[in-house]
């Protein structure tokens, strides 16, 4: 089945005046977030440079191995077809922010997108491998407002407030967390520009937002586009209708944009969550309801006090170091106080027991099974 990367190829002749603008090119902007553009694109607004002209300044042999994110390759192909294709070759990009502060706990970045028609597309990017970035998106989970949270408000108000151009915003994974809550708590009087808000497997947010009425105000603008075996996209709550999108793939893969399954001008959808994917909603929501706010806040520093032993910038330099970096996270396991380490046994155990729950609910239980009945 066709991708977005198909899209581009069969697709990418038609300009946005006779196929006007749909989910699939949404997607493919919010995906382009991904790509490194440091010292390409301008982040004074005042300067932009076009898709093909920037592409002729990217070079993906320079950009370092510890950053690149695990669909590398596909960003390259992507950002290669739209410089070749008459839809994208000639959108403005500008506005280019990228950072990763670990005394903020904060990665962020955005770029800013002009079309033909003179609209504005802002992709805010997903989670990046840093694991600044993965330690702020667990933050999501205790913390009403995350430090990207505010950047991605501060980046609409800061460059949008005094111009009148209309406004698609969206973005993957984080990104799509971020594009709704930058939507909802905007400049109230820049709202009303907003087209149309993008989130693809997006995490959602916790009831405070949800329920407030500046989401109210901006929910009939969003639409939210998850893959049949979602992870992600299920993590707190969403309260807004979502789009399952068919996977040629299985399992947690399935987040990547480049396995979403698409026929010409849009997403192959299915009716309803799979198997797993409904069993993983049910685990993760049991999980999240036994915590509480400081349980979750604790959790994480405890986990991430782990990973960040081995002092690698990445998830990715942990992975490649292999025995190196794991023998650094057990030394500082062993190092972490009682009440640290029963916290980590305990969330373990209340994982369990939410995927337990989730599969067989207590009164569908079967007998405990013991030695002597297991003989027989």
């Amino acid at each position: 089945m066709a991708n977005i990367l198909d899209y581009l190829q069969w697709r990418g002749d038609i300009p946005f005046y006779a196929d006007p603008f749909n989910e699939i090119d949404a997607l493919i902007l919010s995906q382009f977030g991904y790509v490194p553009l440091d010292g390409i694109v301008p982040a004074d607004f005042s300067r932009a440079i076009t898709v093909e002209n920037a592409y002729k300044r990217y070079s993906p042999e320079r950009i370092p191995e510890s950053v690149r994110f695990i669909s590398f390759e596909q960003d390259n192909q992507l950002f290669r077809l739209m410089a070749e294709s008459e839809r994208f070759k000639n959108i403005l990009l500008t506005g280019y922010v990228n950072m990763i502060d670990t005394s903020e706990e904060v990665q962020f970045s955005a770029v800013t997108c002009t079309l033909g028609d003179d609209t504005r597309f802002i992709s805010f990017r997903g989670t990046d491998g840093s694991v600044v970035g993965w330690k702020e998106d667990f933050s999501i989970a205790y913390l009403q407002q995350t430090p990207g949270q505010l950047y991605s408000v501060g980046y609409i108000n800061e460059n949008f407030s005094q111009t009148s151009p209309p406004l698609r915003i969206g973005g993957h994974s984080k990104g799509g967390n971020l594009a709704i809550y930058a939507s909802a708590f905007a400049d109230e009087a820049l709202r009303s520009r907003i087209m149309e808000v993008y989130s693809f497997d997006g995490p959602g947010f916790r009831e405070e937002i949800t329920d407030s009425a500046e989401y109210a105000d901006v929910s009939e603008k969003v639409r939210c586009f998850v893959p049949e075996s979602s992870v992600v996209g299920m993590l707190l709550n969403n309260s807004l209708p979502q789009t399952i999108v068919k996977s040629s793939v299985n399992g947690i893969m399935q987040h990547l944009a480049y396995n979403w399954e698409l026929l010409r001008n849009r997403f192959v959808c299915a009716d309803e969550l799979s198997k797993s994917g409904d069993l993983i909603n049910k685990t993760i929501t049991g999980w999240l309801d036994d915590f509480s706010d400081e349980e979750r806040r604790v959790f994480t520093d405890t986990l991430f006090a782990v990973l960040e032993a081995p002092e690698k910038d990445t998830l990715k330099e942990i992975l490649k170091g292999k025995w190196s970096a794991y023998s650094s996270m057990f030394k500082a396991m062993r190092k972490l106080s009682p009440e640290q380490q029963t916290v980590l046994k305990d969330a373990v155990k209340k994982i369990a027991k939410s995927g337990k729950n989730a599969i067989m609910p207590d009164k569908e239980k079967p007998p405990a099974i013991t030695m002597k009945n297991a003989e027989t």
